[in-house]
């Protein structure tokens, strides 16, 4: 064997080195990925909440609506008290699944939500939405919860789509 055959094996085996690390860094960022994902739940504890709230309107006298709205309130104040307290920007849900991603604000993506939610919340609240949905359904008793339903969703697919315009933002900032 001569001196040209060991050094081509050197240079063979440092390139499939590189392939092997080059490999294991892209598996490794694609289940950071994964693990920094807003989990389906999520979704459904948004919706699952804005219609409880909704419904509640329809079956609870004032006093008890009071309520719910006061543990509500407590729930934020506690939530912003940790949050200012640690100093730390991350959110509570990503410290509670161990996952922290980068969160970073993009102008362009709370002015398209800002313009979207006005737009879905005005017509909504003045085209009388709800209660058209509520009698057209033979609901005509809850409109509150019909209400609640479309809140859900309406609030439901803008979290979707504030995460989804956010990950894109953060694929273009990234090249």
């Amino acid at each position: 064997m001569n001196e040209r055959d060991h050094t081509n094996d050197d240079v063979s085996d440092e390139h499939q080195r590189a392939i092997d690390t080059l490999a294991a860094v892209s598996a490794h960022q694609h289940r950071a990925r994964r693990a920094a994902r807003t989990p389906w739940w999520i979704y459904l504890a948004t919706f699952v909440l804005i219609v409880g709230v909704g419904a509640a309107n329809d079956v609870v006298d004032i006093s008890a609506t009071t309520l719910i709205a006061g543990a509500i309130l407590v729930a934020l104040v506690v939530v912003l008290a940790t949050t200012f307290a640690r100093k730390d920007t991350s959110s509570l849900l990503g410290r509670w699944r161990g996952v922290q991603p980068r969160q970073q604000f993009v102008p362009w993506v709370f002015g398209v939500m800002l313009v979207v939610f006005g737009a879905v919340m005005w017509w909504l609240t003045h085209d009388d939405v709800a209660p058209s949905i509520a009698s057209a359904v033979d609901l005509s008793a809850y409109p509150n919860t019909v209400a609640g339903v479309l809140y859900g969703l309406v609030f439901t697919a803008l979290l979707g789509l504030s995460r989804l315009l956010t990950a894109v933002a953060m694929r273009g900032s990234a090249r």
